[in-house]
């Protein structure tokens, strides 16, 4: 299923300026870095949407993270992963709704099967400093092995693809 391209959140524009359109593994890759920076509690129609790597701080009204401004040890390092771990189960299941009801609708081949978060692998985190990078192995439909790595540190949380 094909997406507009996002880029440091804003639409990418092609050289035809025309909206640039992202599917297969870059959609999935895309959608997954969208759902890990959501900012938990922006959204006014989904306030229980989002993850604790960003979230609003309506005090300072900005973006900071929930796990920074704490001892970096192991019990924040397992919340970090848990909370990477529960946005990603969050989007398989919503992914698998979403599948049924394009196979109930006849609109299945709509999705590519490299689109699909078919098995998280592992998901861990170290500390380097003043930051933590979490590192979530996952596997596409087509059976591409994907790793994210998410850097959580003081100014915000970033997600990059290896």
């Amino acid at each position: 299923m094909k997406n507009f391209r996002v880029t440091d959140g804003d639409l990418d524009i092609n050289k035809g300026s025309r909206v640039d359109m992202v599917q297969g593994r870059d959609k999935l890759v895309q959608d997954l870095t969208l759902w890990l920076l959501e900012p938990l509690g922006i959204g006014y129609t989904t306030p229980n949407f989002g993850a604790l790597l960003n979230y609003v701080d309506v005090n300072r009204g900005r973006a900071s993270s929930h796990f920074i401004g704490h001892v970096l040890d192991g019990q924040r390092e397992a919340e970090v992963e848990a909370e990477v771990d529960r946005i990603l189960n969050l989007y398989q299941q919503d992914q698998v709704q979403k599948i049924r009801r394009a196979q109930i609708e006849g609109r299945l081949y709509l999705y590519r099967t490299s689109e699909i978060l078919d098995s998280i692998q592992e998901v861990a985190s170290r500390t380097d400093k003043d930051r933590m990078i979490v590192k979530a192995a996952i596997t596409s439909g087509a059976g591409q092995d994907i790793t994210l790595l998410a850097n959580v540190d003081t100014e915000e949380a970033d997600v990059s693809v290896s």
